[in-house]
C-alpha cells in the first residue's frame, strides 16, 4: 500500500470515529434534555449553609418556630429559662424563667401561648406570648419531655418519658384530661397536618405508637428500628405522604406510608440521629446527628444526601421555619442556636413527583392485639373548635421588660385574661369591685361593683361570661363580658 493511500484510509477512519462520537453525543444530549428535571429542581439549586451562631442560655435543648415565623423559642435546660429569638434581629429579645430542666417546647398555632416541658419538675409551663412571661405551671407528674399541639390549639400532647404515657392537656382548662399508655420511654412526638393522628417514638423499645386524636386512644403499635428518638410527618404541600422515624442505635431513618403505615424505605445516616425536621414543601429532610456533630440534609422524596453541615459538639434538635428559608439547631456545648440559611429559589417543589417506582420493602409489623388491629383505621370526626382570636401575622415580640403600670381599685388580688387576649379582668378585694383593663391601651375601661371580699375570678372558655367568687357574702357574681371580649 502506498504512503498516500495509507494516510487516506487513516483519515477516513478517523473522520468516521469523530462523526460517530458527535452523533452519539447529540443523541444522548437529546435524550437527557427530555428527561424530568426534578433532580436539579429538587436540590441542586438549594444550598443550606451555616451563617451564624445565636447565643442563648446554657445547654439549649428544644427549639420551635412561631407559626408566623417571626420568632423562635429555645429551652435552656441548665439555667431553667426559655430564650425568645427574633428572626428580624437574629438575636435574643427575652429570657423567660420556667420550671426545672426544660426540654421540649412548642408554640400553639393560635400564636397566643406556648408550652414548655419541665422534665425535672414534672410540669409544663404556659407562656403568654403577648407579654413574654410565664403564666402558670400545669402539673403532669413524671418527666414530660416533648409537646405538640393539635392544629386548632385545643389540645396539647405531651410525651412523658418516665411514665410511659402521653398526657393530653385541654388548653382551655390548662389541665391534663387523659393519660394514654404507650411504649417504653416515649420521646419524639408529632401530630399529622390534619390533626387526626399523633405518632410517638418509644425510645426505650423498638416501636412507635399511633394515637387516634378523636378517641384519644392507641390504635396501633408499629415495630421500627432500635431506639427511635424522633418522628415527623410530611407537610400538607408535600408531593408524598410519609412518616419519618429516626433510629438512634441503627443510625437509620425509617420511612412509612401515612396511609397504611407500611414501611416504604429505610436508609443510612450518620451516627445517633436525634432530631428530624422537614421544609414546608416536604422536599428536604434535616437530620441532627448528635455523635457526629453534624446536620445531614436529604431529599425527602428520593432519599439522596444533599449536604452535611459540621457543627460544634452536642447538636441535639432542629426546627425549620414555616417559609422554609431558615433552620435552627440547638448546640449544647456552644450555648447557641446554629442559624442555617436555606437559599431561596423560584422552583415550585410541590409539583415534583417522587421517584418511580417507590417499592415498599416489608409491610410494617404490628405488635397490637387482633382487636386493636381491626380498629386500625376508624373514621375520625375533625374538630369543630376554632380559636376566637388569632394575633396579626406580623406580630414580633417586644424586648423583655416592663411595658406599663395600670392602677385599679383597692387591693387587687386575682386576674383572668379573655380568650382573645384583649382584656384583663382584675378583682379588687378591699374595694369589692372588678376592673376591666384594655391590654393594648394599658388602661382601665370599666369598673363594676361586685360582692363583698371577692377572692377569685374566672372567664368562661367562650369568653362570654365572667365569674367572681364573693367570699364575704357567700355568692358568685356572673357578668356578661359584652363588648369587652
Amino acid at each position: 500500500m502506498s504512503k498516500s493511500k495509507f494516510f487516506a484510509n487513516l483519515n477516513s477512519s478517523a473522520f468516521m470515529t469523530f462523526f460517530l462520537f458527535i452523533v452519539s453525543f447529540l443523541i444522548i444530549s437529546g435524550i437527557f434534555s427530555f428527561m424530568p428535571k426534578y433532580e436539579e429542581s429538587a436540590y441542586a439549586l438549594l444550598t443550606p449553609r451555616l451563617t451564624r451562631n445565636i447565643p442563648v442560655g446554657s445547654f439549649p435543648f428544644g427549639v420551635a418556630f412561631s407559626p408566623n415565623g417571626n420568632y423562635a423559642l429555645v429551652s435552656n435546660s441548665d439555667n431553667d429559662t426559655v430564650s425568645v429569638v427574633s428572626m428580624a434581629t437574629k438575636g435574643t429579645v427575652a429570657s423567660i424563667k420556667v420550671g426545672s430542666h426544660p426540654t421540649g417546647v412548642a408554640i400553639a398555632p393560635s400564636l397566643t401561648f406556648a408550652y414548655v416541658c419541665n422534665t425535672a419538675s414534672g410540669n409544663v409551663s404556659l407562656l403568654n406570648m403577648s407579654t413574654l412571661t410565664k403564666a402558670l405551671n400545669i402539673n403532669t407528674g413524671g418527666s414530660p419531655v416533648n409537646v405538640v399541639f393539635s392544629p386548632d390549639s385545643r389540645y396539647a400532647f405531651v410525651a412523658n418519658i418516665h411514665n410511659n404515657e402521653v398526657d393530653v392537656i385541654n388548653t382551655m382548662q390548662n389541665a391534663v384530661i387523659k393519660r394514654i399508655r404507650v411504649g417504653k420511654k416515649p420521646q419524639g412526638i408529632a401530630v399529622s397536618p390534619n390533626g387526626e393522628i399523633i405518632i410517638v417514638a418509644n425510645a426505650g423499645g423498638s416501636s412507635v405508637s399511633i394515637i387516634n386524636a378523636s378517641t384519644l386512644s392507641v390504635i396501633r403499635n408499629i415495630r421500627t428500628g432500635k431506639n427511635p428518638t424522633s418522628v415527623a410527618f410530611s407537610p400538607d404541600s408535600s408531593p408524598v405522604r410519609y412518616i419519618y422515624v429516626s433510629s438512634g442505635k441503627e443510625n437509620k431513618i425509617y420511612v412509612y406510608s401515612e396511609k397504611n403505615f407500611a414501611l416504604v424505605r429505610k436508609f443510612k445516616t450518620l451516627s445517633d440521629p436525634s432530631s428530624l425536621g422537614l421544609t414546608p414543601d416536604g422536599m428536604m429532610l434535616f437530620v441532627v446527628n448528635y455523635q457526629n456533630m453534624a446536620l445531614s440534609i436529604y431529599n425527602a422524596v428520593h432519599f439522596n444526601r444533599i449536604k452535611t453541615i459540621n457543627l460544634p459538639a452536642g447538636p441535639i434538635n432542629v426546627a425549620v421555619s414555616p417559609d422554609g428559608s431558615v433552620a435552627l439547631v440547638t448546640v449544647t456545648s456552644a450555648s447557641s442556636a446554629a442559624f442555617i440559611r436555606i437559599k431561596k429559589t423560584s422552583t415550585s417543589y410541590a409539583s415534583i413527583a417522587p421517584a418511580s417506582p417507590v417499592v415498599a420493602e416489608t409491610p410494617a409489623t404490628s405488635v397490637t392485639s387482633p382487636v386493636q388491629a381491626s380498629a386500625a383505621a376508624p373514621k375520625i370526626t375533625p374538630y369543630t373548635y376554632a380559636p376566637a382570636y388569632v394575633p396579626p401575622s406580623n406580630y414580633v415580640p417586644q424586648p423583655f421588660g416592663k411595658v406599663a403600670t395600670v392602677y385599679t381599685g383597692k387591693g387587687p388580688t386575682a386576674a383572668a385574661v379573655t380568650p382573645d387576649g384583649k382584656y384583663l379582668y382584675v378583682i379588687n378585694t378591699q374595694g369589692a369591685t372588678l376592673s376591666i383593663i384594655d391590654i393594648a391601651k394599658a388602661e382601665v375601661v370599666k369598673t363594676i361593683k361586685v360582692g363583698s371580699y371577692p377572692s377569685a375570678v374566672r372567664i368562661s372558655p367562650d369568653g362570654h361570661y365572667c365569674f367572681i367568687v364573693n367570699s364575704g357574702t357567700d355568692t358568685v357574681t356572673i357578668i356578661s363580658t359584652g363588648n369587652y371580649y
